[in-house]
């Protein structure tokens, strides 16, 4: 039977991190049933607001800090660090964004919060690291992971500007290892009663995410760069245009896949061309091979492509718009799309891309209103009611 509340239930969390790649980790581990508080400074993460929808949600906001409680403190009074230490020594795992010159001034270095809570996990998000010489470097997914991680070079034809970054995509890739960390963290803690220090960086993030060419270029001294679509050593693993303007993206390493594609084409002679009769003859007459394939898949619709390649047994997708995904039958199946619950407005976002069948992971609510749990936070951390309506007379806690 389940954990009830999830796998992670009465696991602390406290979320003192902005944007995007840090707090989605925090969501993740709130959709596991961790209890998440989201810590943010009185003007409001930068996140909030960020994008809205007339009259309704803010996606961004509800997507990266679904399930969490909110409170509001200015860590630049000693009063509101005093507090947040409060608040940390309470929790299991402290996720940070900051800069180390920010955790310092703030008093929340991993020796900080660590000093006389040696159980706890202290995990810091930077674009490079937290050595070397770009240690203290501003980032966002942008800079440090698309462009510094040699992600958006690789994405594009040579000569040709580089496409665009999506956004948040560096960063949901970047809390993934976040939440990974976290989780490996927590179990060293229950093997040693130790928690420890916890660094990932956006930078080495995307490099792994580009370990399949960098491994060649560790190996040979030279890795793959962008190519020309009609310089691919194979069409059949290329992309087409069809006759109505949709991409179809074919992916069949394999040789034996060959005699099949090319009866779908309608082209059986080409199994006998030498210019095309072996894997090398056809990669030196790759260009020419590929000119030849896009005439053939301008004749016909992507519909029509879809029943052929699929009665051949081939492997390929259509390329998607993003509301074809939204809207796509096997998103429905996966789960990848999930309400939450008690919402100011009714909303779907996108759920954990993992399925744990085992466990109760669900998610538990919406992202938190400015403050909205400020004083049950401070008194179940032991601060009395006059205390507490100190702080908030004093701005430290709002």
């Amino acid at each position: 039977m389940s954990t009830p509340g999830g796998p992670l239930a009465g696991i602390r969390v406290l979320d003192a991190a902005g944007m995007i790649a840090a707090p989605s980790a925090c969501a993740m581990l709130a959709d596991l049933g961790a209890d998440v508080i989201k810590l943010e400074p009185p003007q409001g993460d930068l996140l909030r607001g960020l994008v809205t929808v007339a009259d309704g949600p803010d996606p961004w906001w509800e997507l990266d800090n679904r399930g969490k409680r909110g409170i509001v403190v200015d860590l630049k009074t000693q009063e509101g660090r005093d507090v947040t230490h409060r608040i940390a020594a309470s929790c299991d795992v402290v996720v940070t964004n900051l800069t180390m010159e920010r955790q310092s001034q703030f008093q929340l270095t991993d020796h900080d919060l660590r000093q006389n809570h040696p159980e706890l996990i202290h995990v810091t998000l930077t674009g490079y690291g937290n050595t070397g010489p770009d240690q203290d470097r501003l980032g966002f997914d942008y800079t440090a992971f698309f462009s510094r991680g040699g992600v958006i070079n690789t994405m594009g034809e040579p000569g040709h500007t580089p496409p665009a970054a999506r956004p948040g995509q560096g960063d949901h890739t970047t809390s993934l290892a976040i939440l990974s960390s976290i989780l490996l963290a927590l179990r060293e803690r229950d093997l040693t009663g130790e928690g420890q220090a916890v660094s990932v960086a956006l930078m080495h993030a995307a490099i792994w995410t580009m370990s399949s060419d960098l491994s060649v270029g560790l190996a040979t001294g030279e890795a793959p760069g962008p190519i020309m679509r009609i310089e691919t050593p194979s069409p059949l693993v290329g992309r087409f245009r069809c006759a109505d303007d949709r991409w179809i993206m074919l992916t069949m390493p394999a040789e034996g896949y060959w005699e099949s594609f090319c009866v779908v084409l309608n082209r059986p002679e080409w199994l006998e061309d030498p210019r095309f009769a072996s894997p090398e003859t056809r990669a030196e007459h790759g260009p020419e091979l590929m000119i030849l394939c896009d005439e053939i898949f301008a004749e016909a619709d992507a519909s029509v492509w879809a029943g052929r390649l699929d009665s051949a047994g081939m492997v390929w997708g259509l390329i998607q718009n993003l509301d074809e995904v939204i809207s796509d039958p096997q998103s429905e199946a996966l789960g990848a799309f999930k309400e939450i619950p008690n919402a100011e407005y009714p909303l779907r976002t996108v759920a954990p891309p993992f399925d744990l069948q085992g466990s109760e992971v669900s998610i538990k609510g919406p992202a938190p209103r400015p403050g909205e749990h400020s004083v049950e936070i401070l008194l179940e951390v032991g601060l009395s009611e006059q205390k507490i309506s100190d702080l908030f007379e004093k701005k430290v806690v709002s």
